[in-house]
């Protein structure tokens, strides 16, 4: 019976397979090719731009935890514990002019000396960000300290302490290029995100 079907309209079997094996015209593909082309002109900034974010938030995250174990550590030994800059992540030292390449966590009777008991360091991996303190921190030895009841000093001990630490991606297009890493002298940290534009000033002390 289908054979018999095939035989008597063989120009519509013929006509229904050359359908089924119908591909794209060119027509179709440049269209395809120019929308592709708009989505990713439109997702590939996006996507770089959340990727940047969540990276700037992940090292400021990052600082925030060496200020947090400084304080504790404080608490912990009743003593003071300084959290400074360092190059090495062994001494304390002075950041260059490109600013702040790590912090270091460790216990000290005096920030001028070299110190002893390291506890914990880290580097600030994003190469392409600026590292900047105020000059609360940056004007007393670059770092800050933990009193044993948990309170915030400048670097030599004798006076309380509002700062800050930015980290900051210049010239990149987010809405929020800066975190604020915040210092006061009861001893509260926390992270800010702000917009600094194309600039990375030095951040004032927290209000």
């Amino acid at each position: 019976m289908i054979t018999a079907e095939r035989k008597k309209h063989p120009d519509t079997i013929l006509s229904l397979q050359l359908q089924l094996q119908h591909g794209f015209t060119l027509v179709e593909l440049m269209v395809t090719v120019a929308v592709l082309a708009i989505v990713m002109a439109v997702a590939v900034p996006s996507f770089t731009n959340l990727i940047n974010s969540n990276r700037l938030t992940a090292q400021a995250n990052e600082v925030l935890a060496g200020l947090i174990l400084a304080r504790t550590e404080a608490i912990k030994r009743n003593e003071s514990i300084v959290f400074c800059h360092t190059t090495d992540g062994e001494n304390c030292s002075a950041p260059p002019a490109a600013g702040w390449q790590g912090w270091l966590v460790r216990g000290t009777t005096d920030v001028t000396v070299v110190a002893t008991g390291i506890i914990q360091s880290d580097r600030l991996v994003m190469l392409s960000s600026s590292n900047v303190a105020n000059a609360a921190i940056d004007g007393v030895g670059h770092s800050v300290r933990f009193s044993p009841q948990g309170l915030l000093r400048s670097g030599n001990g004798n006076n309380p302490l509002n700062g800050a630490l930015r980290i900051c991606l210049p010239n990149m297009q987010i809405s929020q290029n800066t975190r604020d890493i915040e210092m006061r002298s009861g001893g509260r940290t926390r992270v800010v995100s702000i917009s600094e534009g194309q600039n990375c000033p030095v951040p004032a002390n927290p209000a």
